[in-house]
């Protein structure tokens, strides 16, 4: 069917099969960025998410898709991940960094030595503040590298991830130690 103006008529499911290959951000109507406006995010998510149920034939994404997108650009780790797959960059194995291998083994020495005071309550929280203050300012840096994402750069950022990733394992391993804690209460 032609309709007036001679253009052909486009049927929905042809732009549902097209919105769905945006990038997550184009998803959400966000831009490319490592900063992202979460209350713009959620808002999109649950106009799109409601989209998808009520209408498959006109829905951007599968509800599956926009679980993935949403979850992905809400975690600051997942979203480095995320723009560091769109700008080309696969995380593989980090450079050899002998401060950062340092500071890793000192964090996992620091866990180990919760376990052995007598305030170990204290000492997790202790910990829990230390690491999530660590993940702030290696967010910070990434944030302005992805503003220029360079050559150099993302290379500085592959690493910057690389060192959020263990941050966030220590976090999961300090978070159930103060988790076991508060169960012998």
């Amino acid at each position: 069917m032609t309709p007036v103006g001679g253009m052909p008529e486009i049927h929905p499911t042809v732009f549902a099969e097209l919105d769905a290959a945006k990038n997550h951000f184009e998803l959400f109507g966000l831009p490319t960025s490592f900063t992202v406006d979460t209350n713009r995010l959620a808002e999109r998510y649950r106009a799109l998410s409601t989209q998808a149920r009520a209408d498959t034939a006109l829905a951007t994404a599968s509800p599956a898709q926009l679980d993935e997108a949403y979850r992905t650009l809400l975690d600051p780790l997942a979203r480095a991940r995320y723009l560091l797959r769109l700008h080309g960059r696969e995380l593989g194995r980090g450079r050899g960094n002998a401060g950062l291998l340092v500071e890793q083994l000192e964090l996992r020495e620091q866990l180990q030595e919760v376990s052995n005071r007598t305030r170990t309550a204290l000492a997790v929280s202790s910990v829990l503040t230390d690491l999530a203050e660590q993940s702030a300012v290696l967010a910070k840096e990434l944030r302005t590298l992805f503003e220029d994402p360079s050559t150099d750069n993302l290379e500085l950022a592959h690493d910057l991830v690389h060192q959020l990733e263990f941050i966030a394992l220590c976090r999961r391993d300090a978070e159930q130690r103060r988790d076991a804690l508060q169960r012998r209460g």
